[in-house]
């Protein structure tokens, strides 16, 4: 009986170390000339299905590229670095960090708002799109309320908009989606334009597209806009706009009013009502809502046209050992070091994919039905956006019906959410 409860102590003993052991990454050299032609190769060692991120950063901490970021469950690997970064280009001289984490989760930050939430006061009607600027200030569309608020980073109004936190909306149609550029100009789609004001003022100074009349192809007139949905800006002073009833999206120069600004006009594909870019010359939009809203789609941007790069609509989950379709996408989130975190209304579901340049790789997902923002707990969540600096997500809960079957509403409030790990480490290595 004692030799049998010694066993049973070693195999629990022996399992602990196997659940607890730590994913170990390790270089095959810690230094390399950047003219010899070679290579960093890593050897990941995993002792469990797992999220790991491997990123490379520069002495400033800058972001350099994504090595490897996926949900994986082999438990010996190599991934290698040939010196590039995400935009392909030959990286300089100097000491880098490869930052290895695991375990990716949201935490509440309680510091925000009234423990974490903005909204449970009654303040939002109908919340459905949230924005960050530069400096961190938070923008929310009460769809419902025609109104367009702006929040400090702690959640306290900001009273900077002619005195006051928030723009009123035009008469019917309100705006269906909002952006906000690096002057902190506030754009939002109305009508068949998007229009434009003053961050300081609140008041509209231009609108950018217009009316198509018979010209919906942009067969021989440039800009013309059909009932724009989604808002995306890069750092080119360039718009896009998507037209989900038309089946397209389109390219503006900012700067220019009306129809003088227009661009490319997308041709195929299935643009919907949510997305992001890069910043630079991707967008990722969700599909339209005639797709039933399934998963996204990547475009890259090309000057003069548009092309579909590669898209996601289902993936494996390989801590749950489950295979899932994407459905009912209504938020679209890049996080600034190619990931993107999307939101699924119906069923709940926060999902994290990243861009490997190829095609996406899950990540993680969390989330349930209910109404505890801590927990991860969601009636019906809408839109959500990743601070610049990349440590925060924002998510936005409308106040409608949850779907055409669940007359439910959801609980109308912005969540603020920590990106974190359960463990991370750093390895140094140089280019000379």
């Amino acid at each position: 009986m004692l030799r049998k409860s010694m066993l049973f102590f070693v195999c629990m003993l022996f399992y602990v170390f196997i659940v607890n052991a730590q994913v170990v990454c390790t270089p095959d050299k810690t230094s390399i000339s950047s003219k010899s032609g070679d290579i960093f190769v890593f050897t990941v060692n995993n002792p469990n299905p797992v999220d790991i991120s491997i990123k490379v950063y520069d002495a400033n901490n800058k972001y350099i590229r994504t090595l490897h970021e996926k949900c994986t469950t082999e438990t010996l690997f190599k991934i290698p670095w040939n010196l590039k970064d995400t935009d392909g280009k030959q990286v300089p001289a100097g000491k880098y960090t490869v930052k290895i984490r695991t375990g990716l989760n949201l935490v509440l930050d309680t510091s925000f708002g009234n423990n974490g939430v903005i909204g449970e006061n009654g303040i939002f009607i109908s919340p459905k799109n949230v924005r960050v600027d530069k400096k961190g200030n938070v923008y929310v569309l009460d769809y419902g309320a025609g109104i367009i608020y702006k929040f400090n980073q702690d959640g306290i109004p900001a009273d900077d908009i002619a005195g006051k936190n928030k723009i009123t909306g035009p008469a019917s149609p309100y705006w269906a989606n909002i952006a906000v550029d690096e002057d902190g100009k506030i754009y939002g789609t109305s009508g068949h334009s998007v229009l434009v004001y003053d961050g300081k003022s609140g008041q509209q100074i231009y609108h950018i597209g217009g009316f198509f009349g018979r010209d919906v192809g942009w067969e021989q007139t440039k800009g013309g806009l059909g009932w724009p949905n989604w808002i995306g800006l890069n750092s080119d002073y360039r718009l896009y706009a998507s037209c989900p009833g038309y089946s397209y999206f389109a390219a503006f120069d900012r700067r220019k009013q009306g129809m003088e600004g227009g661009l490319w006009r997308s041709k195929g594909g299935t643009p919907g009502e949510s997305g992001d870019t890069d910043g630079k010359k991707a967008i990722y939009l969700a599909n339209a809502y005639y797709t039933n809203r399934a998963g996204i789609t990547k475009w890259l941007d090309k000057d003069t046209s548009v092309e579909i790069a590669y898209g996601i609509n289902s993936f494996t989950d390989p801590i749950k050992k489950t295979n899932e379709k994407m459905t009912d996408v209504w938020g679209v989130a890049f996080d600034r070091e190619y990931g993107i975190f999307l939101i699924e209304r119906t069923p709940v579901k926060v999902i994290k994919i990243s861009d490997n340049g190829f095609g996406f790789d899950f990540v993680k997902q969390f989330g349930s039905p209910g109404n505890d923002a801590a927990k991860l707990e969601f009636m019906a969540p809408k839109d959500a956006v990743v601070s610049p600096d990349g440590k925060y997500l924002y998510v936005i809960e409308d106040g409608e019906p949850i779907s055409s079957t669940n007359s439910s509403p959801g609980l109308a409030r912005m969540v603020k959410y920590k990106i974190n790990y359960t463990e991370e480490k750093e390895l140094s290595i140089s280019i000379y």
